[in-house]
């Protein structure tokens, strides 16, 4: 975004769409390829989905003007929605509900070592090629993704619903909506989710824009930040069998809000530094990490039928709260961290709230049921 405001000549607040409309577009996007995953399978609606991605790499990366930047990052952000959300239905087409949370915590580990070296790489075209490479790059990746999911991707979906309409679809999501099961796991995750956000739309500006910094530094701590993210992924897979999912979540969306107030707490009365603003990050990052797999495997198969839709609806809802966290911590930013911060403690207390209010409301609901019968 730096380079983008500089070269373009466009107010920060404008570079910030580059992000903000993004999830803004994958927020809406998410909810048709669940729905539409359900419907005809998962294999021809992710293909779509990164024709979609490379077609929007190649217009940003060419883009004459900012309209046309923004364009192409809202077509690139609405390919890659399929990728987010059929991962998960996937994952549970294959596994189920009783091994896909352990499977989705090894898988993340693995896809985790390709973005841990991006923003590093990304860093270094940018200090010594320009931002343009970048989505030369993002085109090029999701060439090979598609050459490769058309080759070994199978049809994963023995159950589409040839029935499903737009009427369906809203009744899907309505359905899902009032079930506590279902709430509570994905406020969880898109809260959680939303602090990431946050961190990675607010520290390249104040690293390379106020303080002068370069990219390749932020994209250094970055790989950091993933190493641990990496971590707690791996840390989620062994635990999973060990101890219960409500009181894992719990225990980690505790560490995400105390972490959160402690670099709230550093900023107040310590000198900036890089290491101030990303280790709070990278603590939050593995926090973070070891409930995202639980929660999304709860989240999916607690409506089985629905397990596309299930995954599509917690991409819209994680990604609408992402773009407007992102879009206020953009509007707020004073050259200081603190707006970020606030932003991390908000979050993870709302996170902890969700989860824990629908959790009561799961825990009464069958007490109620046995009052009355």
């Amino acid at each position: 975004m730096p380079f983008v405001h500089r070269d373009f000549a466009i107010p920060m607040a404008a570079a910030q769409t580059l992000i903000s409309l993004a999830f803004a577009t994958i927020a809406v996007m998410t909810l048709v390829y669940g729905p539409l995953s359900d419907r005809f399978g998962r294999r021809p609606v992710i293909l779509a989905g990164t024709a979609l991605f490379c077609a929007g790499s190649v217009i940003a990366g060419l883009a004459p003007t900012p309209e046309l930047l923004i364009l192409g990052r809202m077509l690139q952000a609405a390919g890659s929605s399929a990728g987010l959300v059929l991962t998960r239905a996937i994952v549970h087409d294959v596994y189920g509900r009783d091994r896909s949370g352990q499977v989705l915590a090894y898988l993340t580990v693995v896809m985790i070592f390709v973005p841990m070296l991006s923003p590093l790489a990304g860093g270094l075209l940018l200090d010594h090629v320009g931002w343009r490479t970048i989505f030369g790059v993002c085109a090029g990746v999701g060439f090979a993704a598609l050459a490769a999911l058309a080759a070994c991707l199978p049809e994963t979906n023995a159950a589409r619903r040839a029935d499903l309409g737009l009427r369906s679809t809203f009744a899907s999501f309505g359905v899902l909506l009032r079930d506590p099961r279902y709430l509570g796991p994905a406020l969880f995750f898109s809260l959680v989710m939303a602090t990431f956000f946050a961190t990675q739309a607010a520290l390249p500006y104040l690293i390379v824009e106020a303080h002068g910094g370069t990219a390749t530094e932020y994209g250094l701590w970055f790989a950091v930040a993933c190493a641990f993210y990496v971590a707690g992924n791996y840390a989620s897979g062994r635990w999973a069998h060990r101890v219960p999912r409500g009181k894992l979540v719990l225990a980690c969306g505790v560490g995400c809000l105390a972490t959160s107030a402690a670099g709230l707490a550093a900023a107040s009365l310590l000198p900036w530094s890089t290491a101030l603003g990303f280790v709070p990050t990278i603590a939050l990052c593995f926090f973070g990490a070891v409930a995202i797999a639980p929660v999304q495997a709860e989240a999916v198969s607690a409506q089985p039928g629905h397990a596309g839709a299930a995954s599509g609806l917690m991409s819209g809802l994680q990604m609408a709260i992402g773009a407007a966290v992102v879009q206020l911590v953009g509007l707020a930013h004073d050259g200081t961290p603190y707006p970020m911060f606030a932003a991390l403690v908000a979050c993870s207390a709302l996170a902890l709230l969700a989860f824990g209010f629908a959790g009561a409301r799961e825990r009464r609901a069958p007490a109620a049921a046995a009052a009355t019968g």
